[in-house]
């Protein structure tokens, strides 16, 4: 009976160093998938030969969608352990805490409202729970506080902005104290905003105007000019409708006082048949 000779494998990575081995007179066991010598001196020679592999670092095992996040990281899924790792220790724990911060809702603090769109822009969402913006990914959430912290951008208007405070009160414009000017967070009601300081307004003006109506026509926006005054607005449609309402109101002012007194005809058709008129 023939003796079967002992096996010393040769254990790791040894697709590089395969014809090497070859020439050290190992042999391909294909039932364990290693490399083997019957002489321990020289499988252990061989061992030698083996390079060595990089220590791993175990992530564990992480969400589906997350695998190119890892991947981006440098992280590498085992088949055998079912478990990501990395051959870098600090870039191994920074995987750990990217999953355990996955599913996990990153609050901002602070006053956001001046803000609010632009967290939308970066994808943050309002949780009607807590009153609070969050976002799902850590880096991002930073950066959104980081918004909230340092505040909207302010687009200023330049110029003498007085004739026509209220209409840039209107438009929502707000007033610095410190710069001592008025500013708007969003850039296009700001550029309209200095449209309107750059070219000025036209009075367009509402002529004798009854006092009865005085009131009425303060009411439509119209404001009065005391150095011509005159009653006037901006906008022409509303002068458009302010002297319609006051030609109405001409017209039915000037009906009354031509229209005669009925009494008073009737005394005076009286004294002419008197009179044998």
């Amino acid at each position: 009976m023939e003796k079967e000779d002992k096996r010393y494998f040769i254990t790791g990575n040894t697709f590089a160093i395969k014809d090497q081995l070859r020439d050290l007179g190992c042999k391909w066991d294909p039932e364990s998938n290693q490399w083997y010598h019957s002489e321990k001196k020289i499988a252990a020679k061989a061992q030698k030969l083996v390079p060595q592999e990089p220590e791993k670092y175990l992530i564990g095992q992480a969400p589906y969608e997350m695998r190119d996040q890892l991947k981006q990281l440098g992280a590498k899924w085992d088949p055998e352990s079912n478990q990501w790792n990395h051959t870098d220790k600090q870039l191994a724990a920074q995987a750990q805490e990217l999953i355990a911060d996955a599913g996990k809702k990153h609050f901002l603090s602070g006053n956001a409202h001046d803000v609010r769109e632009q967290l939308k822009s970066l994808g943050c969402q309002w949780d009607g729970e807590t009153k609070q913006w969050y976002h799902m990914d850590k880096a991002i959430a930073a950066q959104a506080q980081s918004l909230i912290d340092k505040g909207p951008e302010k687009h200023f208007i330049n110029g003498n902005c007085y004739p026509v405070a209220e209409q840039l009160k209107e438009m929502d414009c707000r007033w610095d104290p410190e710069t001592k000017s008025w500013y708007h967070y969003n850039r296009e009601i700001a550029a309209k905003a200095q449209d309107l300081v750059t070219n000025g307004l036209e009075k367009h003006y509402i002529p004798e105007v009854p006092y009865k109506l005085n009131e009425q026509i303060k009411q439509m926006g119209c404001r009065w000019d005391a150095e011509a005054r005159c009653w006037y607005h901006t906008d022409p449609e509303v002068v458009k409708e302010a002297n319609r309402l006051v030609q109405e109101t001409r017209e039915k002012l000037q009906g009354h006082e031509m229209a005669p007194n009925k009494a008073n005809v009737d005394l005076a058709v009286a004294a002419q048949v008197e009179h044998g008129l």
